[in-house]
């Protein structure tokens, strides 16, 4: 397996920070030395430094205003092949490293968006309004090769909440070969 760099943003993940560091620590647990577990903040803060060592991950304060600005930060400090980007919503089983790992390492695609499967009920539903309103999809865990990341620039350091879904398309409009999954 290649080396990942899993990054956290904690102002992102607000509330779903543990739930997720949770979630990581089942997938990654398997792997130490090859993956490692980064969570950012804007400020020093106690609280998050002891929940991300309780979860065996490592805390770091970037005191810059956007998600894209903190996270080019961090991910230069990588030592990590692949960057991965975890999502508030990202529910996802425990072999997910695993299967980004085969489509990274193994075969021939330069990124990966990993998304939870959508619930049944609810699927018809917003089927119907994503015709009235079309939208992107939220954005799932985003796994990317690094060399891609720095070839395209990293993420706009202007954007907050949609930079995720601009690198996306970045990579797309550069030929980057990006593969969605639902998991």
């Amino acid at each position: 397996m290649d080396a990942y760099f899993v990054i956290i943003d904690s102002h992102w993940m607000a509330s779903r920070l543990p739930r997720s560091l949770a979630m990581l620590q089942n997938a990654t647990s398997s792997y130490p030395g090859i993956i490692e577990v980064q969570v950012v903040a804007i400020s020093e803060n106690t609280y998050l430094s002891s929940l991300s060592r309780r979860y065996g991950a490592r805390f770091s304060t970037i005191a810059l205003p956007s998600i894209g600005a903190r996270s080019n930060e961090i991910a230069r400090r990588s030592r990590g092949r692949h960057l991965v980007f975890a999502t508030p919503r990202a529910r996802l089983s425990n072999d997910w490293i695993i299967k980004a790992d085969q489509w990274l390492s193994k075969t021939s695609w330069d990124a990966v968006i990993l998304r939870p499967k959508r619930k049944i009920a609810t699927q018809g539903l917003t089927r119907g309004l994503r015709r009235l309103w079309p939208m992107p999809p939220r954005p799932g865990v985003l796994c990317v090769a690094y060399e891609w990341f720095e070839r395209i620039g990293g993420f706009d350091p202007a954007l907050d909440d949609t930079a995720h879904q601009d690198l996306v398309t970045r990579l797309r409009a550069c030929q980057a070969r990006v593969l969605e999954l639902e998991l």
